[in-house]
């Protein structure tokens, strides 16, 4: 009796082990998708966006921007804001000519025009680090350099939601430790007009305008100053007009240079006077 239970059970068992389920018909519980890294450079800003629907009685101001990484590009970046006045007038004159800029913005300054920042960030323009109180980072030991870049970061969080990965230093004063230990990409600049120097701008237009060829530079300005403003009220529609696209310093760093920004590495005059050359075609 008990070999026919045993042969009944073993019949039985080769039944089921014959019916096979596919794959696919097994329906799996979804996964957590991995959290994208954030990206300094705009998502995608370089490719129009596919049109929605007309809508009756609405026109689009904005138009969309796009970067030929083949052609000449420039980066503008303006030290020592947010100030909420010229910063704004800044922005306007960005907004109207479809360019952008990247702001080194002061951290103990950000409280005092967080709007002015927010909408840099919403034109598409690139925020960094310029310290927490304009310190010589240089001269700071790596302790009191830790709590000034630690306090700035918690500004920008509070304003923008996270800190910038770029870092300007004041003064374009490094150290070891900075250069090594700041988890931060480090960027100076390759044409000083002097604005905050000579608060004159049509000599810091003249300046830029007889720098030679501008392509794959970065331009150093300043929020603070009316002058500096009216400067960039000209320099804008004359640097589109001579061919140079206006660009982020990422987006220069990665499409002019075909370069990675990385932390702890410094990014300077030796490196922006050398841009690789233009493809012959766009030549």
């Amino acid at each position: 009796m008990k070999k026919i239970l045993l042969a009944l059970l073993m019949l039985v068992s080769l039944n089921l082990r014959g019916t096979v389920i596919p794959a696919r018909s097994v329906q799996m519980d979804p996964q957590p998708a991995e959290t994208a890294p954030t990206v300094t450079v705009l998502p995608n800003p370089f490719q129009p966006e596919a049109a929605g629907p007309e809508e009756t009685g609405k026109v689009t101001e904005s138009p969309v921007r796009t970067v030929d990484p083949s052609c000449p590009m420039v980066a503008l970046t303006f030290d020592d804001g947010p100030h909420p006045v010229y910063t704004d007038q800044l922005l306007d004159i960005l907004e109207e000519n479809g360019a952008v800029a990247t702001f080194f913005e002061v951290g103990q300054k950000l409280s005092g025009a967080p709007e002015v920042v927010r909408r840099a960030e919403k034109l598409g323009c690139e925020i960094g680090s310029h310290s927490n109180r304009h310190a010589n980072l240089g001269k700071l030991d790596p302790e009191a350099l830790e709590a000034d870049l630690t306090a700035a970061d918690a500004a920008f969080e509070e304003v923008l939601g996270a800190a910038p990965t770029l870092l300007r230093p004041p003064y374009g004063a490094t150290s070891k430790a900075l250069k090594e230990e700041s988890g931060r990409s480090i960027v100076t600049w390759s044409v000083d007009p002097q604005d905050w120097k000579s608060r004159d701008a049509e000599q810091v237009v003249a300046h830029i305008q007889g720098a030679g060829d501008l392509d794959g530079q970065v331009i150093l300005l300043h929020s603070p100053y009316e002058s500096s403003v009216e400067a960039a009220r000209t320099l804008v529609p004359w640097l589109q007009a001579q061919g140079y696209q206006l660009v982020t310093v990422s987006e220069l760093i990665t499409l002019r240079f075909g370069d990675t920004l990385e932390p702890n590495r410094l990014y300077n005059y030796d490196y922006f006077r050398r841009p690789p050359a233009l493809p012959e075609s766009a030549a």
